[in-house]
């Protein structure tokens, strides 16, 4: 079925969720295997179709577009679901050296770096931490940033190639940055 900006009215949306609901919600469960979220993923991207309908292609294949829109959003939960656990191993890794009674210089250098970069990139412009968070820290690919900020791949390049220059000239040694990038300590 294909729809048109101009067509997607609310008997057309009504049809188009009455159809696809239940499978679009197979394959988030199938990627994510939780039914509440593979849910809340369909109904995700269904509000994401209704709220941008202006933005549909006449020629798009509407099908295709909502379970495209469905695998990637159950991936990218998934992403997130991974990163929150590395970060919460690595809160509990730093509590457990917390209690230890020594910490070695180099794990203390480690986190003096960690946290200089941290406050380099809540100095940056808001557009440009904004992508470079998504994309360094959530491991969002350029065009699903571009995607859920509503602005083209190319100005995605642009914000995040402002952030490195600018995170360059803050921590004054740009092997240091990519030391770190290297290294994993910015993921």
């Amino acid at each position: 079925m294909i729809v048109a900006a101009n067509i997607l009215d609310k008997s057309t949306f009504k049809g188009l969720f009455d159809d696809h609901y239940r499978p679009l919600c197979n394959v988030a469960f199938r990627i994510s295997g939780d039914l509440d979220q593979a849910e809340d993923i369909v109904q995700d991207v269904f509000l994401k179709i209704w709220n941008q309908q202006d933005l549909l292609n006449v020629d798009q294949n509407i099908k295709s577009y909502m379970y495209t829109m469905v695998r990637n959003h159950a991936l990218e939960i998934i992403r997130r679901q991974q990163i929150g656990a590395r970060i919460t191993d690595e809160i509990l890794y730093l509590h457990t050296a917390a209690n230890s009674d020594a910490i070695d210089d180099n794990e203390i250098e480690k986190y003096l770096i960690l946290d200089r970069i941290y406050i380099s990139i809540r100095q940056l412009p808001p557009k440009c931490a904004q992508v470079f968070t998504m994309a360094k820290v959530n491991g969002l690919s350029y065009s699903q940033i571009a995607d859920n900020m509503h602005i083209s791949v190319r100005t995605v390049e642009n914000h995040m190639g402002k952030a490195l220059r600018l995170l360059r000239a803050m921590l004054n040694n740009k092997i240091t940055l990519i030391l770190l990038f290297l290294t994993g300590l910015i993921p």
